[in-house]
């Protein structure tokens, strides 16, 4: 049974207001558990035993100049991932032959944008770092919503029964 590990990382911000990671710990086992049950299902992990990412909660400032280095967008944004390969979606053909340990890359949230965001949806900011989490999970595997609308929607579709799932293991209705 493969394995997936979310190394988290807090980087902190000094405003009050933010919580940061306490609290996510029974978020993180339920993605870590939703999205290994994702990549048993995807022949770019067969033989695959352990699949590692990195998760980054940090601020404004430090994700708008990620952003702006990386997107050419000087905002702040939700999430950003880096991805190790182009290309892992289930629905894409491997001809690889897999390494028995398989690090996917970096998503890093930014929490300010998170709170706010979890307000305006009526959300928890745990709820709304799991709706980020599988929003960034999937691009690290290569999905990109931007690049068409069809796209978009297979996304989406992905995205909901990722945060179902999660949901379901976290009893949130």
């Amino acid at each position: 049974m493969m394995k997936l590990t979310i190394l988290l990382i807090d980087s902190g911000i000094k405003k009050k207001a933010s919580k940061g990671s306490r609290g996510l710990t029974k978020e993180i086992s339920a993605m870590e558990r939703t999205f290994s049950a994702f990549l048993s299902k995807n022949s770019h992990f067969k033989g695959v035993k352990e699949v590692s990412l990195t998760l980054t909660l940090c601020g404004k400032a430090k994700m708008k100049a990620l952003n702006s280095a990386y997107r050419q967008k000087d905002k702040a944004t939700d999430v950003l991932s880096f991805g190790v390969y182009e290309d892992l979606r289930p629905d894409h053909k491997c001809n690889e032959k897999n390494l028995p340990q398989m690090d996917l890359g970096d998503l890093i949230v930014c929490k300010e944008v998170a709170r706010s965001q979890a307000t305006s949806f009526g959300l928890t900011y745990e709820q709304e770092v799991l709706h980020l989490c599988a929003h960034g999970f999937l691009h690290l595997l290569g999905f990109d919503h931007e690049i068409s609308e069809t796209e978009e929607k297979i996304m989406e579709s992905y995205e909901s029964k990722l945060v179902k799932s999660m949901y379901q293991k976290l009893k949130v209705k």
